[in-house]
């Protein structure tokens, strides 16, 4: 491919040989190096053969020495372009204009790409590198790909390693994200208890630090400390002399009941294309946009777009982009919901809260979901048995019993 466009733009001939010596022209040719390609036989001692403009004055004395006659039966390539056209100047500044502004346009970025990133939207980063003055339409010789590779590690902690270089009129970042990385609680690690929110009987505990108030199989209230972050200081009769002070910290788990309901209307909104379609293009340059479609759309239209940016050959991007517009109409209309249609809305909304549960960690036992028809509505709900973690930590209650003692010595002293 490079080496067409390059006899192209030089410019190249094809060139019959007559004559008896031809093998020993064409071997004089190839110890002068001089270029030849596409040879073919025509017989009767005749080849044919391209070679480039400076070739073919190269080749002249080796073909009086060997005794052939060259011909010239074709031209093809820029030069012979621009010779035929000399006399056509609107059209020869035309294409010099063309070629004036496609290199001109070079010299910005007209494409930004983003591989890599999963976390961080291309919205999300786009709209960042616009903030730091990076954006389409922008002079390539402006942007510092080894600075903006340590903004972007600076400013998310998430992206280990980003890769930035400028391909053509294209910037393109690919970016490769923690896959370990997650937020970071800080750790408080102030005295309290372990309560739990819900009432159930505790399947199972595993108490790192603090003291259990119950054991597996007990039944517990809610609001009910589990753990007490008061460990109890002995004396030497055995008697409690104070307490130490902890952060509670414990696995639990309990089984209890969840309960959830959602309505849902009697009716819906059912949309039909009636098979009427139109077509159309829109032309965006920069800030300007050019739409070619049939008007006077009536009534209700849906519309979707297919955008592409053009380009030239690999990352020569343009600034421009084309959107192929398909409209298509439809009618709506209001009509009640059937019972197998009610029976998959309960059953989408099932498997959705139970997708929830199952995300927060929680075990589920049993699950009923029940329909209950309403005047205006259907009232769907659902009752689970689950087994779930539990403990919320809360400020530690004071002791009654130490108090009343601390009030007596201070009295009887």
């Amino acid at each position: 491919m490079r080496e067409n466009v390059k006899h192209l733009a030089e410019g190249c001939l094809l060139v019959r040989m007559r004559g008896l010596e031809g093998e020993r022209f064409l071997n004089l040719c190839m110890t002068k190096e001089i270029e030849i390609w596409n040879i073919c036989s025509l017989g009767e001692c005749q080849f044919e053969f391209w070679t480039g403009i400076g070739e073919f004055r190269r080749m002249r004395p080796l073909a009086r020495k060997a005794g052939v006659r060259l011909l010239i039966k074709g031209r093809r390539g820029l030069p012979f372009f621009l010779y035929r056209n000399r006399r056509r100047k609107l059209y020869v500044a035309g294409l010099s204009t063309f070629f004036l502004i496609l290199f001109l346009m070079s010299r910005f970025v007209w494409n930004i790409s983003l591989e890599g990133n999963l976390r961080f939207t291309d919205d999300t980063l786009l709209h960042y590198l616009d903030s730091i003055g990076i954006s389409c339409g922008m002079p390539r010789a402006r942007i510092d790909c080894a600075g903006l590779e340590e903004a972007i590690r600076e400013s998310y902690p998430e992206i280990i390693w980003v890769s930035a270089r400028v391909s053509g009129t294209r910037l393109l970042i690919r970016i490769k994200e923690n896959e370990s990385a997650g937020v970071q609680v800080e750790e408080n690690l102030e005295p309290c208890d372990l309560s739990t929110k819900k009432a159930g009987i505790v399947t199972e505990i595993l108490v790192r630090s603090g003291q259990a108030q119950v054991r597996a199989g007990d039944e517990i209230e809610a609001d009910q400390v589990v753990v007490s972050g008061r460990i109890p200081i002995l004396n030497d009769n055995g008697e409690i002399a104070g307490y130490h002070l902890v952060h509670a910290d414990a696995d639990i788990r309990v089984r209890t009941h969840e309960s959830w309901e959602e309505t849902v209307g009697k009716t819906m909104r059912t949309y039909s294309y009636t098979g009427r379609e139109r077509r159309g293009l829109r032309l965006r340059l920069g800030g300007l946009s050019f739409v070619w479609m049939i008007p006077s759309f009536h009534g209700e239209w849906e519309f979707q777009e297919d955008s592409e940016q053009l380009a030239l050959a690999g990352d020569f991007y343009l600034p421009v982009v084309v959107d192929r517009i398909l409209a298509r109409e439809y009618v709506s209309y209001e009509r009640n919901r059937t019972q197998n249609e009610v029976e998959e809305l309960k059953n989408q909304i099932n498997r959705k809260k139970i997708q929830n549960f199952t995300k927060k960690g929680v075990q589920i036992f049993e699950n009923n979901v029940k329909i209950q028809e309403k005047t205006s509505c259907y009232l769907i709900y659902g009752e689970l048995e689950v087994e779930e973690p539990v403990g919320t930590e809360r400020a530690i209650q004071p002791d009654p019993e130490l108090e009343s003692e601390s009030e007596s010595e201070s009295r009887s002293e």
